[in-house]
């Protein structure tokens, strides 16, 4: 099983993605055969949470929580 196909396998599921530049907690909504994103939560009072798009060859390594 190839990364992407691990990662398409927690899509609902919250994760912790580690880049090299910051962590990033938030449900897996979606991958491609590039991407993955993650819904961020939201502060409170400001709204509904944020989408996040990461190019998959950019992830260390993403947690499951």
């Amino acid at each position: 099983m190839d990364f992407q196909s691990k990662l398409a396998t927690w899509i609902g599921d919250t994760v912790q993605v580690v880049t090299t530049y910051q962590v990033t907690t938030g449900v897996l909504v979606g991958v491609t055969d590039t991407t993955a994103t993650i819904r961020t939560a939201s502060a409170p009072g400001y709204g509904s949470g944020q989408d996040v798009i990461y190019q998959l060859d950019r992830i260390i390594y993403v947690r499951g929580e």
